[in-house]
């Protein structure tokens, strides 16, 4: 599951071509978009934004798992649109956080990664995913304020998981839209390794800023397909080798790991981010 509650920091885009390059690799690939926004959808293909059926329907069990479920050729892998009811859950008090995992059934089983992309905002659908989910990815862009909203969420996933008695685990924390030209990207790439409580969960691969990421959604593909040769396909097949590792599974010999990313400069003092209350 990629979740963060603060938006804008990579999760659709990590999402989307974080699946592309799994199924690259011959792992079966779920997506399930569960952002009322609907911008995995729309990534993928227009209508099943507005039109189709989706997660929100799921949820509601006005359709299965088979009829909700859809193919995107482009990417090699299934996946679930948002549909037009979705908002419509955010709504609803006293929704079961167990909903999700229920409706998915046994039928995930068929595919090595099931992928969530989550809203940054709707306490109610990121529990169904945690629920749902053995790992999480939290994308963290490499700017002062959304890594102060990063170690929020971890404090908030900490009360949850005690909460709910939640098995969740964090398989890695993503540095995104890493800007090379900035000082400030780099001392808090350094910050975030340097950290105690983060340093561990940081993955090696930073996804750099790169406009051909920025164009992929807009022409309904993946990185790999809209620019194979750029920083964003390279960053990302990094990324998909570290997650087969994490996840425990058997990385293909043709796969070459990217090199990592240094920091620019010595870190900036941000802020003690070992010791938070």
């Amino acid at each position: 599951t990629l979740v963060n509650q603060k938006g804008g920091v990579g999760k659709t885009t990590t999402c989307v071509n974080l699946g592309a390059a799994l199924a690259q690799k011959s792992f079966k690939v779920l997506l399930i978009d569960l952002d009322p926004m609907g911008s995995l959808s729309g990534w993928l293909i227009d209508e099943h934004t507005e039109n189709g059926t989706g997660t929100g329907d799921l949820l509601r069990g006005t359709v299965g798992f088979l009829e909700a479920i859809k193919r995107s050729e482009d990417l090699a892998i299934d996946f679930i649109p948002a549909g037009k009811h979705l908002n419509d859950i955010t709504l609803m008090e006293n929704i079961d956080p167990f909903i999700l995992g229920e409706r998915l059934g046994s039928w995930i089983e068929k595919y090595d990664f099931v992928i969530i992309d989550c809203p940054p905002s709707s306490n109610v659908l990121i529990a169904n995913a945690l629920m749902a989910s053995d790992s999480i990815v939290i994308p963290i862009q490499t700017e002062t304020l959304p890594l102060k909203g990063g170690i929020k969420f971890l404090q908030w996933l900490t009360d949850f998981k005690s909460e709910y008695n939640a098995n969740v685990n964090i398989l890695g924390i993503l540095p995104c839209m890493f800007d090379s030209r900035t000082k400030l990207s780099g001392q808090i790439l350094e910050t975030m390794k340097l950290s105690e409580n983060l340093g561990p969960l940081v993955f090696n691969t930073v996804v750099r800023k790169n406009i051909r990421l920025a164009e992929a959604p807009g022409q309904h593909r993946s990185i790999f397909k809209a620019a194979s040769k750029s920083s964003g396909a390279n960053d990302y097949t990094s990324l998909a080798i570290e997650v087969i590792t994490r996840s425990g599974l058997q990385v293909p010999e043709e796969a070459v790991i990217a090199p990592v990313i240094e920091a620019i400069e010595t870190p900036a003092v941000v802020e003690d981010f070992n010791h938070q209350n």
